[in-house]
């Protein structure tokens, strides 16, 4: 067998093992949670396994009558970045506790809910907005970040040092 051959070979194994590696799905959740019906009507998960999202509406009223910042996500389910957020990002369990507790998470799917989509001028997937709790546009984030990359982000919109220094200076201060 030629050198060519074997590197085409040995390239073609690495890719399969890669693809494999990558679509490995996640442990499945538990076949049992208790719900909790807030008052808004939205059922979330007890036990921090997944993300409490609410519907637009009632999340903002939620947000307004908790005084709660808000974290506002658009996605599709065709977006291969929004799915990564989904199996990685929004499993952590850091994030999850901390949007748990100090946010209000609404997601908006785009396909189904173009027109909020248009009102909020998303040009590209997954968006992540954050506003405070009466609905006032703090800013967004286009695209994928890590739950590393997320954490930070959170932490300084729900303390809204946002006021009083930039970004950087946040990290900074550790």
């Amino acid at each position: 067998m030629k050198k060519e051959n074997i590197f085409v070979v040995v390239l073609i194994a690495l890719a399969i093992a890669g693809g494999l590696v990558y679509n490995r799905s996640t442990p499945s959740e538990p076949r049992f949670q208790a719900a909790v019906l807030s008052e808004s009507g939205v059922t979330s998960k007890i036990g921090n396994t997944s993300i409490g999202w609410n519907e637009y509406t009632p999340g903002m009223a939620m947000a307004a009558k908790g005084n709660k910042p808000i974290f506002l996500y658009f996605h599709a389910a065709w977006c291969s970045y929004c799915t990564k957020l989904k199996k990685t990002t929004f499993k952590d369990k850091k994030i999850l506790a901390f949007l748990e507790k100090n946010f209000v998470s609404i997601q908006v799917d785009t396909d189904k809910n173009q027109a909020l989509s248009n009102e909020w001028k998303v040009k590209g997937l997954p968006t992540l907005w954050f506003l405070e709790p009466d609905g006032t546009k703090i800013n967004s984030i286009p695209g994928y970040l890590d739950a590393a990359q997320l954490l930070p982000v959170l932490k300084y919109i729900y303390t809204s040092s946002y006021n009083t220094m930039e970004f950087k200076d946040f990290i900074k201060q550790g």
